[in-house]
């Protein structure tokens, strides 16, 4: 990948733009550059502004970033603002196809959730971030969406609608609070889901946390891909999970066995970051529902989280519509319904079209 064109480029030795690297001189202390790799970027200063941004989560980390790029093959556009040579302000981003329309979207962050991490200076850093997205949305990249987990970002509002980004859809996620203990969180389960775990426990059975390798990655990822054609949705590639390994500290893969079978499993994020445990992946095959499964699994790391000191554990994205089995089965477990937060910034009369195809589609659904 060549070096692209620069905008005011700083030509010494310091500053001088790398492969797939734009840099861009905001005033004589902050200098914004764009990466088109994470490549390059050094992992030990990038991650240490995630350990130091409130709101950053491990879906903003080097690790993270590097599996999307590397195993599903997304192009980022990773934003770094820097003071004195020093990071202080990054926002993760990947190019991303939209659906049913030839256009993009630059996304914060996909899979997973973004928006800016920032250490210090945070008027001037986020300003400096949001006037640089413009430039990055042009040819077939039609808009910017931040699509955030914390409700933090609350506080960034007024100025991301100063920069012309705009509240998006309503999605959420349930989560459950551990701080007060496994016997507080049973008594908060609905009695069909306390009943479920108890019926999933009279049968044989053995839940175990796995070692992270390819192998046991290999097999979670066939039950895995078996699922999610069983209830619809589109399987991640091996790649990618074999690209995780390189954050394994961060995993937490759990093993189902009935009667001495494998029944598939959990692979968990460990949000260090927000000392949260995310159910982001499962592989529970629908022979096993029957067998309940899921309410062991569930049940299985919620009783590890709270062991190895996490005060949360979210159970993922929530459809919006308490008509679903899905959302039912999550709200089952006791856990509070948290919006996720989304930010839209788009413009032209290609945008225009794209949003007016999309509510027409929703009235439609309706």
């Amino acid at each position: 990948m060549g070096t692209l064109s620069a905008v005011k480029t700083k030509l010494d030795s310091r500053t001088r733009p790398g492969i797939g690297e734009r840099t861009r001189e905001t005033n004589t202390d902050y200098e914004v550059t764009v990466h088109e790799t994470i490549d390059g970027i050094d992992r030990s200063r990038w991650n240490h502004v995630i350990a130091h941004a409130k709101q950053a989560s491990v879906f903003h980390r080097y690790e993270w970033l590097e599996a999307i790029e590397t195993g599903l093959g997304y192009t980022p556009n990773h934003v770094v603002v820097t003071k004195d040579g020093n990071p202080i302000g990054i926002l993760p981003n990947f190019v991303v196809d939209l659906p049913k329309v030839p256009f993009q979207r630059l996304w914060s962050t996909y899979p997973g959730f973004g928006g800016p991490a920032i250490t210090t200076d945070t008027a001037e850093t986020l300003d400096a971030i949001l006037e640089t997205i413009p430039t990055l949305c042009t040819g077939r990249t039609i808009v910017h969406e931040i699509r955030a987990h914390d409700t933090e970002y609350l506080q960034y509002s007024d100025v991301l609608r100063s920069h012309g980004y705009r509240p998006a859809r309503s999605k959420g996620r349930f989560v459950l609070s551990l701080t007060d203990g496994y016997d507080q969180v049973r008594s908060g389960m609905s009695d069909s889901r306390r009943k479920g775990i108890e019926q999933g426990k009279a049968h044989p059975y053995e839940i175990v946390e796995e070692e992270l390798t390819r192998a046991t990655l290999e097999r979670f990822h066939r039950a895995y891909e078996r699922h999610m054609e069983q209830i619809g949705g589109d399987a991640y590639p091996l790649a990618f999970f074999e690209n995780l390994l390189a954050m394994d500290s961060r995993l937490l893969l759990l093993t189902l066995r009935l009667d001495g079978e494998y029944a598939g499993g959990f692979l968990e994020l460990l949000d260090d970051e927000q000392s949260a445990v995310h159910g982001f992946f499962a592989a529970v095959p629908e022979e096993y529902y029957d067998d309940h499964a899921s309410e062991l699994l569930y049940d299985a790391v919620i009783r590890w989280a709270i062991d190895n000191g996490y005060d949360a554990y979210d159970f993922g994205g929530a459809t919006g519509d308490f008509r679903s089995g899905l959302f039912r089965f999550k709200a089952g477990f006791g856990g509070e319904l948290v919006p996720n937060l989304y930010w839209e910034r788009g413009d032209g009369l290609r945008w225009k079209f794209v949003t007016a195809g999309r509510e027409l589609y929703l009235r439609m659904r309706r």
